[in-house]
């Protein structure tokens, strides 16, 4: 009996490492992609706001990479995304926005979403902006390793949509290293919440 426990548990095991790597392979051939074309509005999506007593410098490169692709003509208007962080306090949208007027993009060009906790609560509000502003294509920017999730959960919610991977950021390897298992948790709930 206890061998019949132990063999099917390595082989829970094994099924779990080979979904993992599986889930990593296809963030690993997914990430870096661009594919950047003319948009209405671009969206940045939110991540905590510091770390320790500085600002977290992976949120500073997806803002200016979200700067940089509304300076270059991509698209007029830029949404960031970001609710409440618990931990400090902080709403991201608005620290984002303020990085973003740091940047030089006029503060009436810059859209605050301050109520996603999310990824997929990030598009979810992004899309009712988009409509009931009239708005039909975003460019979405996040760290490489973030789009290709992001990309399927806009694909879910009806998005017509590009990317733009910002500069890799190596503080979040955690992060990268964790994405195959969200990816998994998202994808063994039908990618909703």
């Amino acid at each position: 009996m206890r061998r019949r426990v132990g063999i099917a548990l390595l082989i829970a095991l094994g099924l779990g490492v080979a979904a993992y790597l599986a889930a990593l392979g296809y963030v690993v051939l997914n990430m870096n992609r661009s594919t950047l074309q003319q948009a209405d509005v671009v969206l940045v999506l939110g991540s905590r706001v510091y770390r320790g007593e500085q600002l977290n410098p992976c949120l500073v490169k997806r803002v200016e990479e979200g700067v940089e692709v509304v300076r270059q003509g991509w698209a007029r208007w830029l949404v960031v995304s970001g609710g409440l962080d618990r931990e400090t306090g902080t709403v991201e949208a608005q620290a984002m926005a303020r990085i973003a007027q740091q940047r030089g993009l006029p503060e009436e060009r810059v859209v605050l979403e301050p109520k996603a906790r999310s990824t997929y609560q990030n598009l979810r509000f992004t899309r009712q902006i988009m409509e009931e502003r009239g708005w039909n294509t975003v460019v979405i920017v996040s760290e490489p390793f973030h789009l290709p999730r992001a990309a399927l959960m806009a694909r879910r919610l009806g998005l017509e949509f590009a990317l733009a991977p910002s500069p890799h950021c190596p503080q979040n390897l955690p992060a990268f290293l964790r994405e195959p298992l969200v990816l998994l948790y998202y994808a063994l709930r039908g990618w909703k919440e």
